[in-house]
């Protein structure tokens, strides 16, 4: 029994031995657990810390980059504004020269209208003085045609010689015969307007009487205006005082000198302001 009893007690202490070894690998399976649950935990908030600072790095990444690009923003802002202000300053300037140019161009067109008024004011003048010149000249032509007229009819009033008559006395026929031969030799005067005119004759018209056809000859000697000149230069209307002979041949009156006044003179000399006269010139008939 003793024998047994130590059996019994050796049981016992391997199954006290038993249960110890059992609680003790028990125990450091449960620390051993404990410890590798810690390091995974160590482990994952590590990897989580990195992450975090992985993300924090591309969050800064990020911001540097978005800070960049802010800055060339700001930058091609600030160039943007002053090329706008140097445009504004460009227009300005070109607004300020478009003034000072329309201000000269208003400038020159009143000066050029005040020219252009001068200049007309001038010219009319002119004119006003042309005209009451003219004028006087035409007086003054006028005054020397009616002068020359009054004193082609003066002459034309005047009585013209007469052949004596023959010594002896002449029997009847012989008389008229010689008195016929008297009138176609001896000249004759008319004073008259031309009618019309060429190189080989003149047509007179004398105070309303019949018209008078005069024949123009080599020997005719034509003066116009004091002047000597051809019987195709003698004008129409212009007053003529004219010598005639009766050609015995074919009873047409043969003109042997032709004085003529035209209507319009030749412009006369202005009158000097001392009041001499020019040497040659007229007086005018008083009016």
């Amino acid at each position: 029994m003793k024998f047994r009893a130590g059996w019994l007690m050796a049981g016992a202490a391997a199954l006290v031995l038993g249960t110890g070894c059992e609680e003790r690998s028990r125990t450091s399976s449960q620390q051993t657990s404990g410890q590798a649950s810690a390091s995974d935990q160590v482990e994952q908030a590590q990897q989580r810390s990195e992450s975090a600072f992985d993300n924090a790095r591309q969050a800064q990444e990020q911001a540097s980059e978005q800070q960049k690009e802010a800055a060339s923003a700001q930058q091609e802002l600030q160039q943007k504004q002053q090329d706008l202000q140097e445009a504004q300053a460009r227009a300005s300037q070109e607004s300020q020269q478009a003034q000072q140019a329309q201000q000269s161009a208003q400038q020159q067109t009143v000066q050029a209208q005040q020219e252009a008024q001068q200049a007309q004011t001038n010219a009319l003048e002119a004119q006003r003085k042309q005209a009451e010149e003219l004028s006087r000249q035409n007086q003054q032509t006028q005054q020397q045609a009616q002068a020359q007229s009054e004193q082609l009819k003066q002459q034309a009033q005047q009585p013209v010689a007469v052949a004596p008559p023959p010594s002896q006395p002449a029997q009847p026929e012989q008389q008229a015969q010689a008195q016929g031969q008297q009138q176609q030799g001896s000249e004759q005067q008319i004073v008259g307007e031309v009618l019309t005119s060429s190189e080989q004759e003149l047509l007179l018209s004398s105070r309303g009487e019949p018209q008078l056809r005069l024949q123009i000859g080599p020997q005719t000697q034509v003066m116009i205006d004091g002047r000597q000149g051809s019987a195709g230069d003698i004008q129409e209307g212009s007053q003529v005082r004219a010598s005639y002979r009766t050609d015995q041949a074919s009873g047409e009156p043969q003109a042997v000198r032709i004085e003529a006044t035209s209507q319009v003179q030749p412009t006369a000399p202005a009158a000097p302001e001392s009041g001499e006269s020019s040497p040659g010139a007229q007086p005018s008939p008083q009016q």
